[in-house]
């Protein structure tokens, strides 16, 4: 028998299935439509161009995107409940994420908020314990689902792929471990600004004065963003614009030109 493509698929003769055989495998030698293609060769353009695996070609991501799943979410959408098991990852595409936990008496602490090249999901997918937290779609998102046997299948392929994974969760971890300090050692206001900035950095609109904080966010979404109450988030709030470092506009949070500059530095 001569040798199988490489992009060979497997599946399973359903005859042997039903006969309870479900490791004889039969090679799929069919070769890709142009259709599935130029979705795998979109998805692996998508890939590359993504921190999360600089340094790997579109040949290199090619049998991540063969694993993947496009999955859509409505704005409001929970994605990930905290506690429940974790088998697959997600990719953001496009559109913006919450993660938080709820704590024992019921509130809630946001730990990021993710956008378009960010991975959700993965610790769950390596230490077999239940998710630690949610995720919630703040806008219309697209995801890339990646299941964790197919994952693991592509890391033991890969190490390059691991290693990009690697250095992505350490950035995280970095970015949670300041934001610990940070809780411990700034005030309310302090915190929210700090948070502001980022805001307006990663997806601020320019605006005459300033930068809006898109998408909108209530007081109690900014309250778990900095690990208060809603009441120190208006009175933190006030103290700001007092300060002339935001303008409240018809429900929209502008920080203004002064405090953008500290998140460009």
């Amino acid at each position: 028998m001569g040798q199988v493509d490489g992009r060979a698929r497997w599946y399973y003769n359903i005859d042997m299935l039903n006969n309870r055989m479900p490791d004889t495998r039969i090679p799929d030698t069919r070769m890709p439509d142009n259709r599935t293609l130029k979705k795998l060769t979109t998805r692996a353009t998508f890939l590359c161009s993504i921190s999360l695996f600089r340094g790997l070609s579109e040949s290199d991501l090619r049998p991540v995107a063969e694993e993947t799943r496009l999955r859509q979410f409505r704005a409001g959408e929970m994605m990930i409940y905290q506690g429940d098991p974790g088998v697959t990852c997600h990719i953001l595409m496009r559109g913006r994420v919450r993660v938080f936990v709820v704590g024992e008496d019921g509130r809630e602490l946001a730990m990021h908020i993710l956008g378009s090249g960010e991975i959700i999901g993965e610790m769950a997918l390596f230490d077999d314990l239940p998710r630690s937290a949610n995720v919630e779609a703040l806008e219309e998102t697209q995801t890339l689902e990646l299941h964790r046997d197919a994952l693991h299948r592509c890391l033991n392929e890969s190490p390059v792929l691991a290693l990009c994974l690697l250095r992505s969760m350490s950035t995280r971890l970095r970015y949670t471990t300041g934001d610990a300090e940070g809780l411990a050692s700034r005030t309310v206001a302090e915190r929210l600004v700090q948070r502001l900035r980022r805001l307006a950095e990663w997806s601020g609109m320019s605006v005459p004065g300033g930068v809006r904080i898109v998408p909108p966010m209530t007081q109690q979404e900014l309250a778990a963003l900095v690990g208060t109450s809603r009441e120190s988030v208006n009175r933190a709030l006030v103290r700001l614009r007092h300060q002339g470092k935001v303008r409240l506009d018809k429900g929209w949070i502008v920080l203004l030109d002064g405090e953008t500059e500290h998140a460009s530095n």
